[in-house]
């Protein structure tokens, strides 16, 4: 296993079993779709003829496209002139479905607050480098006239669109979901009065630094019309398939069912062995293993095989999740160098909060980590990758984290250049900023890390410009 490969494993892997061959095969598909740069709107076959060229049962195949089609990669169409046929995933239905995943996860108003500051900033410093046209910023002024928390939330969705960057996109679509849930009830409008017609101003310019000035305003006036929710915020199943509504889809249809039930129910509980579920949803055990592996690509449930065994709901994990985007990055024919640059943008402030909250027994990890990776000249670029999951831990910032392990696994996955290895020079910079801020930062979570914040921002802004290839 080359380098490359192992960092998408490490990406995406979190104590996933074995692939069994209907994912497998998903993922040749995935490969193949990106391979040939197949159009939204193209067919690649039948059930028949994808099951002949892959050397798989229709059965399999089946199952595939139904795990392509959760995430948003296209639907089958029956009947003479149907098979397979390829869709564009849209960003607000796809970060509606990750909104669901942090939701389930316990997302605090900390956690999106990072989230968006790093990601409000990115958009607002892309734009700006953009220069967008008079026609895109008449639209900004437009959708940002209300002065509530929807009109706050508009303005930034219509930034990241100005940038034309489908993952930017996504990023704003899924955390303006889960801004609504901490909304304030106090009725307090918007004091930023004229911000839009600045911000308009500053990226027709391209003014970059006073473009991320104005986002820094806008980010303060959203923090605070915010606040720590208490419980879920809501009970309804995530959306696990945008064929749920589509006639005759029964195994969609019960996964669904399932997956209400699950919200209910802790880590370890049995719903039931297959013929259990079988009997209860009066339908064939194949049509119940269709679902269950839609069940199963969410990370909702794991099964166990033999008495007293089943389908067991599993803790929360973040692996179906990153399959969804995943799929979305090669929907979307993203660059996969210019994925891997966005991971320094959107990690830009990760090392200084991972060194200002971690305690005293983090920190000697973290010092190790960093030790056994300055040890060597060369370094495997995978050994950099175990120390950036280690700052990503520490920083507790799920959401940051999670698109970040999309991002490199998907650069790793398509990008084939990739170096296995770098020079110790090529991270030097990084090295010592940690280094740095082991030595300055107190232990514990210091009042301000404003400071911190912002040299960190500028080295990785810096590297993002000039990153090893």
């Amino acid at each position: 296993m080359n380098a490359a490969e192992r960092i998408y494993a490490a990406s995406t892997s979190q104590g996933e079993t074995s692939a069994r061959l209907a994912e497998e095969l998903a993922r040749r598909i995935e490969d193949d779709i990106a391979a040939n740069d197949v159009a939204p709107g193209g067919a690649l076959g039948s059930l028949r003829e994808l099951s002949e060229r892959y050397h798989v049962g229709r059965s399999v195949a089946r199952e595939a496209t139904g795990l392509l089609e959760r995430r948003g990669l296209g639907r089958l169409r029956p009947g003479p002139s149907g098979g397979f046929i390829l869709a564009q995933p849209q960003p607000d239905a796809i970060g509606e479905e990750l909104a669901d995943h942090f939701r389930l996860a316990g997302v605090t108003l900390r956690q999106l607050l990072d989230a968006r500051e790093a990601v409000d900033l990115m958009a607002a410093r892309l734009a700006a480098a953009a220069r967008p046209g008079e026609a895109d910023l008449r639209r900004l002024t437009a959708v940002g006239r209300t002065d509530d928390l929807s009109g706050l939330l508009s303005t930034r969705a219509a930034i990241a669109g100005l940038v034309g960057d489908p993952v930017l996109s996504l990023l704003a679509a899924c955390l303006n979901s889960l801004t609504v849930d901490f909304a304030s009830t106090d009725g307090r409008r918007r004091s930023g009065a004229g911000s839009d017609a600045d911000m308009a101003a500053a990226l027709a310019a391209g003014e970059v630094r006073a473009a991320e000035e104005l986002a820094m305003r806008s980010h303060r006036e959203l923090a605070s019309r915010l606040v720590e929710r208490r419980g879920p915020h809501r009970s309804e199943p995530p959306e696990l398939c945008r064929a749920a509504n589509a006639p005759g889809n029964l195994a969609t249809a019960i996964a669904r069912e399932i997956a209400a039930e699950i919200l209910n129910s802790g880590a370890g509980t049995r719903l039931g062995s297959e013929w259990d579920l079988c009997e209860r949803f009066h339908v064939s055990r194949l049509t119940l293993r269709q679902a269950i592996r839609l069940l199963q690509d969410s990370g909702l449930v794991e099964c166990r095989r033999g008495r007293g065994n089943g389908l067991l709901v599993r803790d929360r994990r973040a692996a179906g999740a990153i399959r969804l985007v995943l799929a979305f990055l090669i929907g979307v024919r993203a660059n996969p160098l210019a994925t891997g640059t966005m991971l320094f943008e959107l990690n830009c402030f990760v090392p200084a909060l991972a060194v200002g909250r971690a305690d005293a027994s983090q920190r000697r990890q973290l010092e190790a980590a960093l030790a056994r990776v300055e040890a060597c000249d060369p370094f495997d670029r995978y050994d950099l990758l175990s120390l950036v999951h280690c700052v990503s831990r520490l920083a507790d910032s799920p959401i940051i984290d999670l698109f970040s392990r999309c991002l490199a696994a998907y650069e790793a996955r398509f990008r084939p250049t990739l170096a296995e290895s770098l020079p110790a020079s090529a991270q030097a910079n990084y090295f010592r900023l940690v280094r740095r801020l082991l030595d300055r930062l107190p232990v514990g979570s210091p009042l301000d890390l404003e400071p911190a914040k912002r040299e960190t921002a500028a080295l990785m802004l810096e590297m993002s410009r000039s990153r090893p290839l």
